[in-house]
């Protein structure tokens, strides 16, 4: 008697084949949601530590001049952010801090800093406040966000849906904050989340801060 044949039939490998790949497809998606957890949590402890770094200058007064002198006072944003390193209030260890590790951006190398006469955009992921209304927006009764992912950057976790990551004026812990939570501070309708360009600046509790 001819011994049977044990090796895989076409529709069997075929079969096998399908489950492998649906079991990669699967897997790549729990990683994938996974790692970005993972970014959108040191993001938070990222700006958490330049936030914390912002508060020590504004507190020390010969780092606080440089946030209201002439030529400082009304930059923002990503202005804001250059005066910061190139003035030296910021240490230039913290480049990387101000870029999301969820997006699309990457930090401009510390040996690059000295040549430029700003920052580039792909550079900056966060909002900022104008350098001289920041210690007095510290020391406000007003509760408003300083700082939060600029509109290339502020859906970079929607699939999470954790919102956006805000510091606050009178916090010290960077979290994040999504709609639902942030009308019960200040009304944000959803057309005007979903449009941050027109949200930043413009709308509380988002108007002290700029791209």
């Amino acid at each position: 008697m001819q011994p049977r044949n044990k090796a895989f039939t076409l529709v069997e490998l075929m079969i096998v084949i399908a489950i492998l790949g649906l079991l990669a497809a699967v897997l790549t998606v729990a990683v994938t949601r996974h790692m970005k957890r993972a970014s959108a949590d040191m993001d938070a402890i990222s700006l958490g530590k330049v936030y914390a770094q912002l508060q020590a200058a504004a507190n020390d007064g010969s780092l606080n001049r440089k946030f209201s002198a002439s030529d400082n006072k009304e930059k923002s944003g990503r202005a804001f952010w250059y005066a910061c390193f190139k003035g030296k209030i910021l240490d230039d260890s913290l480049l990387s801090s101000i870029v999301s590790k969820g997006g699309a951006d990457s930090a401009v190398a510390k040996h690059e800093l000295d040549a430029m006469t700003e920052l580039p955009a792909e550079t900056c992921s966060y909002t900022a406040p104008k350098m001289g209304e920041f210690k007095q927006l510290l020391t406000g009764k007003e509760r408003v966000v300083l700082f939060t992912f600029n509109s290339r950057n502020w859906f970079n976790y929607e699939g999470l849906d954790r919102g956006t990551l805000a510091a606050w004026s009178d916090g010290e812990v960077a979290e994040y904050w999504p709609l639902d939570r942030i009308n019960e501070i200040s009304e944000v309708s959803q057309a005007e989340w979903d449009a941050p360009s027109d949200l930043l600046g413009k709308k509380k509790p988002f108007h002290k801060t700029h791209e």
